[in-house]
């Protein structure tokens, strides 16, 4: 899904005056969007679309934005269509730290192409832009935010996209995290080489998101550790799902300079808030069953005991 086409960035000549760009091209073809530049999720593009857009931390906003200084409900982007001509006005929407404009506050604003939008302290930039800008957007995203070697997510955007997550499921739950870990790597390194090691991985993660469900979030921990995200999902569920990662690995045959070899998982898996009530608490339970799935054998699933 990553794009090579990374020199088409958004022309820094193109404005809007009122919805129609100078360079005589209507903004109605080309697509609106407000570019993460820092802060939150950074080069994520948020398309906007006719009507109105709400961005904060309320589950009811358009663009949940997961930032303390982030209002509830913090501005909003509308659309406005006149004839052949667009606008693009950003509202405060009262929130508590303001929204700004050119680093200029604001309470109502039209935009141009390339105007900075802070708010909080999440950057945005208000981008004019086609289908080949989006698609290098999306590369820069893809860079910053997942592995590029197993297309898992990164530790610092999982642990982000679980706090969004105990948010949406408070205060009772349930969510389930797993810790992953193959079994017999290190064979692979010493006998295979460290290549054949470096695609058993790379499959590992294809592998992973292959089995779990589209709402299921996975990223690599760290070298072949892996940790699955399983959000509104009792124990008993994830559990399911698990073991149909656990037979899909056991079951594949790698090749290797014309030699074959296997692998296992073994996982552990806790539950949230049963488990432990913070990020940092519900991944040690799930490590800590992840042990003991070694302890029982290896290419097992254990689960962590409730407190």
């Amino acid at each position: 899904m990553l794009s090579d086409d990374t020199d088409n960035q958004p022309p820094e000549d193109l404005t809007l005056v009122m919805g129609e760009a100078v360079s005589g091209e209507s903004s109605s073809t080309r697509r609106a969007s407000l570019v993460v530049l820092s802060g939150w999720e950074i080069g994520r593009e948020i398309e906007l679309t006719d009507g109105e857009h709400v961005f904060g931390r309320s589950l009811k906003a358009d663009t949940q934005v997961d930032s303390a200084s982030v209002s509830r409900e913090h501005a909003k982007v509308i659309t406005t269509h006149e004839g052949d001509e667009v606008a693009f006005t950003v509202v405060d929407l009262q929130s508590s730290n303001g929204t700004r404009v050119n680093n200029m506050p604001i309470t109502t604003k039209s935009l141009q192409n390339g105007d900075k939008v802070l708010m909080g302290d999440v950057l945005f930039k208000f981008v004019l832009h086609d289908e080949a800008d989006a698609r290098f957007y999306e590369s820069v995203h893809r860079l910053i935010h997942y592995d590029q070697l197993t297309g898992l997510l990164t530790m610092d955007a999982f642990r982000r996209q679980l706090q969004v997550e105990m948010h949406r499921c408070a205060p009772d739950g349930p969510l389930c995290v797993a810790m992953t870990d193959l079994d017999g790597l290190k064979r692979v390194n010493d006998t295979h080489g460290h290549l054949a090691g470096r695609m058993v991985v790379r499959e590992m993660g294809a592998m992973m998101r292959a089995a779990v469900r589209d709402q299921d979030l996975p990223a690599l921990y760290g070298g072949d550790e892996a940790v699955i995200l399983f959000p509104a999902t009792p124990i008993e569920q994830a559990v399911v799902v698990a073991e149909g990662l656990r037979t899909a690995i056991e079951q594949r045959v790698f090749e290797h300079d014309a030699q074959s070899f296997q692998v296992t998982i073994s996982q552990g898996i806790a539950q949230w808030p049963r488990d432990g009530k913070s990020v940092e608490q519900i991944i040690a339970s799930a490590d800590g069953a992840l042990y003991a799935a070694k302890a029982a054998g290896r290419n097992c699933i254990r689960c962590a005991e409730a407190q």
